[in-house]
């Protein structure tokens, strides 16, 4: 993956519209902003000398030449991520943040923090940036697996794409989406429905999609963009094949708002969800929902230090409701202040930079939390490179940070039959450490390798009584350790290969068991082959070693490789004056091999779609 002088460059600019921030807080607050701010101007470095090995970056073009249709399928060619349709997961650890152009799209009515990836229009993507175990610094809190920044770009021409692809098991989707720019404005509109019959009796799903977008720009001091989504989904809940739910029902909506400004140096983000959750089956007397409002408003600017380049700093504000067919409505709030450097040195190739980033809560201790990491990029002179004039590729980091995760609405205050409310249930705090290496050995070769050692403290855990009758509880201790490779290699012209390994371990500390649904080894291959320039095939492999199911390790789940396909033809003779047409299709579990996912649900068996892709 890519990330070249021009994105960093780009997240320069860009980069006061993504930090965390809000000012007039109270005076504690404001007493911990002066003892970071004082920090920081110890520390300092120009903007995107820090940028270059943070984050893994993924831009439009690489995206088209994946051929996918989800995001998902986009994630899970990083090393160390695993993603799904509703989850993402960051070497082992599910909670991480996912932000769209500047509002995260969790799903705040979730026990674990589920994703709303079908906010995301995969057609309208600019760039996507992955931090592994770290950003928490900048995006706050419920990072400690990382931060996915995703970006729509700026409207700036009239383009739009209508797609439409059908397949078994009464698969259909459909979709269509326009941007128009003109001068300082630009405007965008998408629209989106999905509908399945499911591979399992009551597994049907339906799905709603629509969001629009507006962009004022003046010059490089001012600019506007608001932004609109909603989600509606419908479907229905098979349950584990042991214990079939063949009448359960869940229906979810979310409604999303973003406003983000930059005037003069000074970027806000503000951002509004609503996210309801119904869960009902008659056959086990369960009716109950629950709706989570989320306000944020984040400011940010940095000041210039001289020859120490400047200092980035910033407020955020967060305020949250619940409320629910079973618990009374609950409100909490907080405020955070952060502030981040770096320094680099003249006669060595070293960057060393450091943040702090303080919070204070409603319901929780305050915290001061801090990010460090240390960049060793040397750029030798090698006979080739002084013939060339280009320098060697390559790169080498450390990075440490804290973040705390909070406990989720329904951990804290909801009540069923196998749960009791524990509303004292406190954070979870993550300790990540990583040193990653990067090289790029030719124009045709590149490849990565990290090392990773998180650690979570007070971990949230439910407990089960000896009534039969438990409730979510701060407990024990929790480590994911392992590692991740990186090859991108051109084999020829025409056939390239992309694989990322994984190895984890994932150890509850306490009892000396291995967590559940983690894999110790995860293997993602894709060999892309162009038969000729106006088609390509790129086929896939998914390898998973054995899973625990439960937390005693009593049962698992075999190891499995999954083989998948696609395909997509764009054809001279169906291109014109007003556009082009795309014809794609894709088999996913091609030897249709039954396995169980790790939590012990059932997979899909072989599954395939075909489609048209129109753009404008």
């Amino acid at each position: 993956m890519s990330c070249g002088r021009h994105i960093w460059k780009w997240k320069a600019r860009l980069r006061n519209l993504r930090n965390r921030k809000r000012s007039g807080l109270t005076g504690r607050v404001s007493y911990i902003l002066a003892t970071v701010f004082l920090g920081m101007l110890l520390y300092a470095d120009s903007v995107f000398a820090q940028e270059k090995t943070d984050a893994i970056v993924i831009t439009r073009e690489e995206i088209k030449k994946m051929n996918v249709r989800k995001i998902s399928d986009v994630l899970n060619q990083v090393p160390g991520v695993k993603a799904g349709n509703t989850f993402v997961s960051i070497r082992g650890s599910y909670k991480v943040k996912v932000l769209l152009d500047g509002r995260p799209i969790n799903d705040p009515t979730s026990s674990h923090g589920s994703v709303k990836f079908d906010l995301v229009y995969l057609d309208n993507v600019e760039k996507i940036e992955i931090y592994r175990g770290k950003g928490a610094l900048k995006y706050g809190d419920d990072a400690s697996g990382g931060v996915i920044l995703i970006s729509s770009g700026i409207i700036e021409d009239f383009h739009g794409n209508v797609k439409s692809y059908w397949g078994n098991y009464n698969t259909s989707y459909y979709s269509a989406n326009c941007h128009a720019g003109k001068g300082d404005f630009g405007i965008g509109a998408s629209v989106g429905y999905e509908h399945t019959g499911g591979y399992q009796v009551n597994g049907d799903q339906k799905k709603r999609r629509t969001g629009g977008k507006f962009e004022y720009t003046i010059d490089n001091g001012l600019s506007l963009a608001f932004s609109a989504d909603y989600l509606k989904d419908e479907r229905g809940l098979s349950g584990r094949p042991e214990y079939p739910t063949p009448y359960s029902r869940k229906e979810s909506e979310m409604v999303s708002y973003a406003l983000i400004a930059k005037v003069k140096g000074i970027a806000s983000e503000t951002f509004y969800n609503e996210a309801e959750t119904k869960n009902r089956d008659p056959s086990r007397n369960i009716d109950n929902s629950i709706t989570v409002k989320k306000f944020g408003e984040d400011i940010s600017t940095s000041i210039g230090a001289g020859k120490w380049g400047s200092v980035n700093y910033g407020a955020a504000f967060r305020w949250g409701q619940a409320e629910s067919s079973r618990f009374a409505s609950k409100n909490e709030h907080s405020a955070s202040l952060f502030a981040t450097d770096a320094i680099s040195f003249e006669t060595l190739p070293v960057t060393f930079s450091f943040g702090l980033r303080g919070s204070v809560y409603s319901e929780f201790d305050n915290t001061v939390n801090s990010e460090v990491k240390i960049s060793y990029q040397p750029a030798p002179q090698s006979k080739t490179t002084r013939q060339t004039g280009k320098k060697d590729k390559w790169s080498l980091s450390f990075t440490y940070s804290r973040t705390n995760n909070i406990p989720s609405f329904y951990q804290r205050y909801d009540k069923t039959s196998t749960k009791e409310p524990n509303p004292g249930l406190d954070m979870e705090t993550a300790d990540n450490f990583s040193i990653s290496f990067f090289t790029e050995v030719s124009p045709d070769l590149s490849c990565g390798a990290s090392l990773f050692y998180n650690r979570i403290t007070d971990r949230i855990a439910y407990v089960l009584g000896d009534d039969g009758i438990g409730r979510y509880e701060n407990f024990g201790e929790v480590t994911y350790k392992g590692g991740d490779i990186l090859l991108n290699w051109k084999i020829m012209d025409n056939l390239s290969m992309k694989t990322t390994y994984t190895y984890l371990k994932a150890i509850d500390e306490d009892t000396g068991l291995w967590m559940a649904c983690k894999p110790g080894h995860r293997v993602y291959a894709d060999l892309s082959y162009m038969l000729v320039k106006e088609l390509s095939i790129i086929a896939n492999l998914k390898y998973e070693s054995k899973q625990y199911t439960r937390s005693d390790n009593k049962d698992s789940v075999p190891e499995r490789t999954i083989g998948n396909l696609r395909v997509e033809y764009n054809p001279a003779w169906m291109s014109g004056r007003f556009g082009r047409l795309e014809i794609f299709g894709e088999i996913k579990n091609v030897t249709d091999k039954t396995y169980l996912y790790g939590d012990g649900w059932l997979a899909p068996p072989r599954t395939w779609i075909s489609g048209l892709n129109y753009r404008f």
